[in-house]
């Protein structure tokens, strides 16, 4: 292990007014320094960098890759295949404070991923280097060089326990066709093991997701519902009068009378602007402040269909399955 990079520090370094090395090419040692001094694969919410980025000269045959914006966690999702982005959405829908997109298992000791977060300790993990020696699988290096290859977890989730306190899950999203299909000493499952590992050892919850077996309308709805807002513009949302008077409103008449009615009726009552109604009608939904099944097309020409809290809630206990 080079001396330049064992027992680094997150925002030790500062480099300013200057372009982060190119991913693409060889990696290098300088290249990998330079990496983690503009602080790529650290941080939480606005200060996290994910450590593989999605550039205009990504292309993938097979995958589908791009950008999916997230006001709310303060950072731009680079996703690298389909199901990374569906399981963006869902996390954040079940109530993720954090989604770290690309983050890194680093291969050599470093600080643990949940340091930095109010009232948590600095706490020291092994790198994925000695936890490959202990199984016995090769860690690996970049191609064509010395440089020990930095492994990525697709997602890793933070969640807020109702004390305070947080706990991270850990969500790497393939295709179950492909873990099916693939031989059991193939690379791919020696690198999840080796990253499964390493979050036992870690405290984190590994979770090997397959996001094709989520609801395609369910989705769909979170694709459509999905608030563009900032966490203190969505705080101001919900506690504003417009928003309270919808859900209210909503509550009261929308389970048995189409939505579209009890909006436009609202609106010509109260004078309200009927695009801002349905702004805070979709995040009502999304937040369930307005329990909406949104397995189910949203119709606005009919009611509202209840069992939406109940789903949430199975869902995110079958496929995160942490204490809150």
């Amino acid at each position: 292990m080079s001396s330049r990079i064992a027992g680094f520090r997150a925002a030790e370094f500062i480099i300013p007014r200057r372009r982060p090395a190119p991913q693409s090419g060889l990696m290098t040692w300088k290249k990998l320094v330079q990496l983690i001094r503009k602080g790529f694969g650290q941080g939480h919410l606005h200060d996290y960098k994910p450590w593989l980025r999605v550039t205009k000269k990504d292309y993938s045959p097979s995958s589908f890759v791009g950008h999916l914006p997230s006001p709310a966690t303060g950072h731009k999702h680079h996703y690298r295949a389909t199901a990374e982005r569906s399981m963006l959405l869902f996390l954040k829908w079940l109530g993720a404070t954090d989604a770290r997109d690309q983050y890194p298992a680093w291969p050599w000791d470093h600080n643990h991923a949940i340091c930095g977060l109010p009232g948590t300790e600095l706490i020291r993990v092994r790198g994925l280097m000695d936890i490959a020696n202990d199984l016995g699988v090769e860690h690996g290096l970049y191609v064509g060089t010395d440089v020990p290859y930095v492994a990525t977890i697709d997602i890793l989730a933070t969640w807020q326990h109702a004390d305070g306190n947080y706990c991270l899950t850990a969500h790497d999203c393939k295709p179950e066709k492909l873990m099916r299909q693939d031989d059991d000493f193939s690379r791919l499952k020696q690198r999840l093991a080796l990253i499964h590992r390493y979050c036992e050892e870690s405290s984190i919850r590994y979770c090997l997701t397959h996001a094709e077996r989520l609801s395609p309308e369910l989705l769909r709805s979170l694709d459509a519902l999905h608030p563009l807002l900032t966490q203190d513009a969505m705080a101001a949302l919900r506690q504003s009068h417009l928003y309270q008077t919808v859900v209210n409103a909503c509550m009261r008449r929308a389970y048995e009378r189409p939505i579209y009615t009890v909006l436009t009726e609202l609106a010509a009552r109260l004078v309200l602007d009927f695009e801002a109604c349905k702004k805070a009608l979709a995040a009502a939904i999304w937040f369930q402040d307005l329990d909406h099944d949104v397995s189910q097309p949203l119709e606005t020409w009919h009611p509202l269909i209840p069992g939406g809290r109940k789903l949430r809630s199975e869902l995110f206990a079958s496929w995160v399955g942490v204490a809150r």
